[in-house]
């Protein structure tokens, strides 16, 4: 059923479970497994070296979670490759599904207050609305 799978990673609680259940069903399925990370980087910032620094920071902690993310999976018995990108995390995921043929996203259920979902929306709420796949959202 599901032969590519897009895992959306964080670092976070929440993504520790959707790696796991990405990796389950990798196994399952034996399907082809990207765990993809997206850094946001603010967009009003005061002095061009502080873009710089922060995009370095981002790519770091992304990076050491992608590969957290590679030995988890092959500890498992599933490969798996790890992406960074930078950009809106909603606009990144949905993009990169496309690109790459993904036919199944799993992603958590991200905690913002009810006040900035209302306002921006989440970004589960966001790749669930507009996918061209199935999402699974893990709690």
């Amino acid at each position: 059923m599901f032969n590519k799978i897009l895992a959306a990673i964080d670092g976070s609680p929440a993504s520790e479970k959707v790696l796991a259940a990405a990796v389950d069903l990798a196994t399952h399925y034996q399907a082809e497994l990207i765990a993809l990370s997206v850094a946001e980087v603010p967009e009003v910032v005061a002095m061009v070296d502080e873009v710089d620094e922060l995009r370095q920071s981002a790519d770091e902690y992304f990076r050491k979670i992608g590969e957290a993310a590679v030995e988890y999976a092959r500890s498992r018995g599933v490969k798996l490759r790890s992406v960074v990108v930078r950009g809106h995390a909603a606009n990144e995921i949905l993009r990169f599904a496309q690109a790459e043929g993904v036919n199944l996203v799993v992603l958590g259920r991200q905690g913002h207050s009810r006040v900035a979902r209302f306002f921006l929306g989440s970004t589960t709420d966001r790749v669930s609305e507009h996918c061209h796949c199935t999402v699974m959202i893990v709690k």
